[in-house]
């Protein structure tokens, strides 16, 4: 067989073709690198603020009110020794001819409301209150607990974990209240707390 040589023009043209694709190939990527910090840092900004919003649901959840019907009403607010005298009478509770401090809030409606839980917790005891029918008790941590009294369909079941505005079940007559209402407590480090107060505090500063 005879060996064929190259004419003398084509490895010059070779080099040429190489060297000229090299330099497009250079200059394609370092347009490409100019560009990556601009949208490395737009991904960093998106990621990040979706991250802390995330991490503010599950870190820190919202307090509610324990009801969402806009006909509920303030019928007894919280007793408070500091309140003033006015602020007090408006405050107790009455029953066969005693008056008692109300403990917590509570509310009332003309028809039955739904009872929704205030804050993320756990289901630890359900009961029924001889004045005040079924009372159901929700942990949020070790020095957070919230109880609900008055009501009826409850649904739930101790042990079961509820998250904030889940309904707890409906409110009911009572012996104290001939129309359907709901008292409300919250208790903090062993000692009640005012539910209003309650609703303006953040989670993390009741731990």
């Amino acid at each position: 067989m005879k060996k064929r040589k190259l004419k003398t023009f084509v490895l010059p043209t070779l080099y040429v073709l190489i060297i000229t694709l090299s330099f497009v190939a250079i200059a394609g990527l370092n347009s490409l690198l100019s560009k990556t910090p601009e949208d490395l840092n737009y991904s960093k900004s998106l990621l990040t603020n979706e991250t802390q919003a995330v991490e503010g649901e599950v870190q820190d959840p919202k307090i509610v009110k324990p009801y969402v019907s806009e006909e509920v009403k303030v019928k007894t607010s919280y007793y408070s020794k500091d309140d003033d005298d006015t602020k007090q009478e408006s405050s107790l509770i009455y029953y066969e001819n005693t008056y008692m401090p109300s403990t917590g809030i509570i509310y009332n409606s003309d028809k039955s409301f739904e009872v929704v839980a205030a804050l993320d917790g756990e289901v630890k005891n359900i009961k029924t209150d001889a004045l005040l029918g079924t009372v159901v008790e929700i942990s949020h941590n070790s020095n957070l607990t919230t109880i609900y009294y008055s009501l009826k369909n409850v649904n739930l079941k101790v042990g079961e974990y509820v998250s904030s505005g889940t309904k707890i079940g409906n409110s009911s007559e009572n012996k104290l209240i001939q129309s359907p209402s709901l008292l409300f407590e919250v208790y903090y480090q062993g000692k009640s707390m005012d539910p209003e107060k309650f609703y303006e505090a953040s989670p993390k500063d009741l731990q």
